[in-house]
């Protein structure tokens, strides 16, 4: 009777250390050593449903992050440089696989410029927008000043008795 559960057992655990070694085959995290990470962070990842670098793209098995961190890390494996990796994914798939734009250049240059630039011209056209909407207050009318006059004496009673009279303002 004993020799049926420990067949139960040692089946049991077989399968569990043959899930394991499955699960560990499949994990896509082994490719993010700390050169993966390095170079992925001067990449855009390109997947369209994020704005990360190849390096902190959430995804488990993003299209575009995952392939892209395969081939760094067998870049790196076959002993290529940082510069020398992004450089060649930049030669295959152009300037869009940077994560931020060199700044050098006039389209660089341009790039680096044109937030701060920008706002300096939206806060300009705004600015002069108000100043030349702005209008005069109207006249108060009869009725305006009336109520004015009728509670003036309840209004400078209040103000005579505030705690807060005579201090600085």
């Amino acid at each position: 009777m004993r020799a049926y559960p420990q067949r139960l057992n040692l089946k049991l655990l077989a399968a569990f250390f043959l899930a394991i070694a499955a699960l560990v085959a499949q994990d896509p995290t082994s490719y993010l050593t700390k050169d993966v990470l390095r170079v992925g962070d001067r990449l855009a990842c390109r997947c369209g449903t994020c704005r990360n670098t190849v390096a902190n793209c959430p995804m488990m098995r993003c299209d575009s992050a995952f392939p892209m961190r395969q081939r760094i890390f067998r870049m790196k494996q076959a002993g290529m440089s940082d510069e020398a990796v992004v450089s060649r994914i930049v030669r295959e798939e152009g300037i869009v696989a940077l994560a931020a734009p060199p700044a050098s250049g006039f389209g660089g240059l341009i790039t680096w410029i044109m937030p701060g630039l920008a706002l300096l011209v939206g806060f300009f056209i705004y600015s002069s927008y108000v100043r030349r909407n702005r209008k005069q207050p109207e006249p108060l009318s009869s009725f305006d000043r009336a109520v004015i006059e009728r509670f003036q004496h309840q209004i400078d009673g209040e103000i005579e008795d505030s705690p807060t009279r005579g201090a600085p303002r």
